[in-house]
């Protein structure tokens, strides 16, 4: 992040909440990236787009991605943000907007409140 913000990480708290433009995590094929950003504090990214094995490799970490343009577009610096991707909403609390997003399956809920793809196995393994 630092050749667009070199003071981010200085910035940056946990639970945080990423917003991007589109193809975002082009390039980066490995799970890295996403793991940089979960580690950072990030709690989720919103974006207009991902490129795929990024979107795998977030899911499989456990790091929240949605995809909305609206969101992406609309959402600023410092606004405070709250997402539920039980429902499929992303709510603008600093401009008192939502925006209609998919709803995860509940797979991929487990996936997320498990920590990423391998516990939710090994906690579905104990069952």
């Amino acid at each position: 992040m630092e050749h667009i913000d070199k003071y981010f990480m200085k910035k940056v708290k946990a639970g945080d909440i990423m917003v991007a433009g589109r193809n975002f995590g082009c390039g980066s094929s490995r799970e890295h990236a996403p793991v940089a950003i979960k580690a950072a504090g990030i709690s989720c990214v919103i974006a207009e787009s991902f490129a795929r094995i990024f979107f795998r490799n977030s899911i499989n970490i456990g790091l929240p991605i949605i995809e909305s343009k609206e969101a992406a577009s609309r959402i600023r610096n410092k606004d405070i943000v709250k997402v539920d991707t039980k429902i499929g909403v992303v709510k603008n609390l600093t401009r008192k907007e939502s925006y209609r997003i998919e709803k995860y399956p509940p797979f991929m809920q487990r996936i997320f409140s498990s920590g990423g793809l391998i516990e939710s196995l090994k906690k579905r393994g104990k069952k």
